[in-house]
C-alpha cells in the first residue's frame, strides 16, 4: 500500500493526526477541518500534495452536514450567488497554485490562519443589510473561490459573511456545509484538471475521511461536555501558533 500510494509509516501517520485534530475542531465548531490540516501538513508533504488531498476530502466531510438538517433547498436557493462567484474564483485560484512559489504559499498560510484568529478574537460583530446580501454573496464567493483554489481554506471568509446576516445555528451550519462542498467539487474538479489532483491522490484522501468523521464525532461530544469558551481559545491558540510559525519557516527558507 506505501509503494503504490509513494508514502512511508511518518507522513500515514501526520496525515491521520492531522485529518483527526481537524474532524475534531470541524465537529466541535461546525467549520475549520481545511484550516487546521492545511496548516499542518506542509510540514511532512509537498504542498501541492496537501492541497490537493484536502480538496478532496472536503467534499465528502460536509455532505451529511448539508443534508441532515433538512434545509438544503431553502439554503440553494437563497444563497446561490456566492456558488456562482466561488465558480468564477476557483478555477483562478487552481492556476495560482502552479505559478506560486512554495515558500511564497506558505507565507499565505501562515498569514491567513494567524489572520483569522485575530479577526476571530478582535472584529466586533456586524450585520449585512438585506439588501445587500445578494450583491455581497457575489463578492465574498468569488472571493472565496480564489483563496480556496490557491490553499483550500476559505472558511473564514464564509463565516463572517454568514455571521453578519444573523442566521439560525442550523441554517448557519448547512449553508457553511452547502458552501464546503460546492468549493471542494469546484477546486477538486480545477485541480484534476491542472493535475494537481489525480487517482492516487483521491485514494489518499479517501483514506483520510476515516479520522476525518471519527475526529468530528469526537468533537461533537467534547462540544457538548466542555466549555465552549475554553475549548475556543485552546482551538484559537494553536491555530495562531502554527500559522506563526509557518511564517516564520517561511521567512528564513533561504536563510
Amino acid at each position: 500500500m506505501e509503494a503504490t500510494l509513494g508514502m512511508g509509516n511518518w507522513e500515514a501517520f501526520g496525515l491521520t493526526i492531522a485529518f483527526l485534530l481537524g474532524g475534531i475542531i470541524k465537529g466541535a465548531m461546525g467549520f475549520g477541518l481545511p484550516l487546521v490540516t492545511i496548516s499542518i501538513l506542509p510540514y511532512f508533504l509537498p504542498i501541492e500534495l496537501a492541497l490537493a488531498i484536502n480538496a478532496a476530502t472536503m467534499v465528502f466531510t460536509n455532505i451529511a452536514q448539508f443534508l441532515q438538517t433538512g434545509f438544503a433547498y431553502r439554503t440553494f436557493n437563497r444563497f446561490w450567488p456566492m456558488i456562482v462567484g466561488l465558480s468564477a474564483g476557483a478555477l483562478c485560484g487552481a492556476f495560482l497554485v502552479r505559478s506560486a512559489d512554495e515558500v511564497v504559499l506558505g507565507l499565505i498560510l501562515g498569514v491567513l490562519v494567524m489572520a483569522f484568529v485575530v479577526m476571530t478574537v478582535y472584529v466586533p460583530r456586524f450585520e449585512i443589510p438585506r439588501r445587500w446580501e445578494r450583491p455581497a454573496g457575489w463578492g465574498v464567493g468569488t472571493i472565496a473561490g480564489v483563496v480556496g483554489g490557491l490553499i483550500t481554506a476559505n472558511g473564514p471568509l464564509f463565516v463572517m459573511y454568514l455571521v453578519g446576516l444573523n442566521l439560525s445555528r442550523e441554517l448557519f451550519l448547512t449553508t457553511l456545509a452547502m458552501l464546503f462542498v460546492a468549493t471542494g467539487v469546484l477546486v477538486a474538479g480545477s485541480y484534476w484538471t491542472l493535475g494537481i489532483l489525480d487517482l492516487t491522490r483521491f485514494v489518499i484522501a479517501m483514506g483520510c475521511l476515516v479520522p476525518a468523521l471519527i475526529g468530528m464525532k469526537i468533537g461533537d461530544i467534547l462540544s457538548s461536555r466542555l466549555s465552549a469558551a475554553a475549548f475556543r481559545n485552546v482551538v484559537l491558540g494553536g491555530l495562531f501558533l502554527l500559522g506563526a510559525n509557518m511564517v516564520r519557516r517561511a521567512l528564513f527558507a533561504e536563510a
